[in-house]
């Protein structure tokens, strides 16, 4: 018997405004990229987090939650090492509702934004649970990665504060955004392979 995609989407969501979500990250992206999709997505989520550059990484649990993307909690950190817990209604009814429910794009924004503020290789893994996701970022200070200067880190708004009441500077703020469609893609050559994870 068939797949019933629509009954599995109305399962992942609590509000019908996710549904489109859903239906994207889901269903359409598994579909086109096939096998490949958790390493691009991983690479992915690097990028953005290139787009998007945080000025500090206590402002990754407010992003998350504004992106729906889940309810994210640093755990345990080290020198080497972060341990985030990504959990929330959303993330439970997404592996309910889908056996192939994947987060690298998310740790790829994690381990991407760590790298930028810490200036340090940083590379991620997910481990799956029933109702969270642990996600293990690890670093390494003996290698240095090209130099990343964040000029404009993103100023995450808050909502229900007022909006810019300078004219230009929406304008501005309005024509930044405005990013091609092929430079969303990672780039091949930016990947940076690490063996930390596959050690027996």
């Amino acid at each position: 018997m068939p797949e019933n995609h629509y009954e599995n989407l109305l399962r992942a969501v609590s509000t019908p405004d996710a549904l489109g979500y859903e239906l994207l990250r889901d269903i359409l992206l598994p579909d086109l990229l096939g096998q490949e999709a958790p390493g691009i997505l991983y690479w992915a989520g690097k990028d953005l987090a290139r787009r998007l550059p945080l000025s500090q990484l206590e402002d990754l649990p407010t992003f998350f939650t504004q992106f729906n993307f889940g309810d994210l909690i640093l755990s345990q950190q080290t020198k080497n090492r972060y341990i985030y817990q990504l959990a929330g209604q959303q993330i439970e009814r997404r592996q309910k509702a889908f056996s192939n429910a994947d987060f690298q794009l998310e740790t790829g924004f994690i381990a991407q934004q760590i790298q930028q503020l810490t200036q340090t290789i940083a590379e991620g893994q997910l481990e799956f649970d029933r109702d969270k996701i642990t996600i293990i970022i690890q670093t390494d200070h003996t290698d240095v990665p090209p130099v990343t200067t964040v000029d404009n880190p993103v100023q995450l708004h808050q909502f229900g504060s007022t909006a810019p009441t300078n004219k230009s500077q929406a304008t501005d703020d309005t024509r930044a955004s405005a990013t091609p469609v092929a430079d969303l893609m990672p780039k091949r050559t930016q990947r940076h392979k690490r063996g930390w994870f596959n050690r027996n």
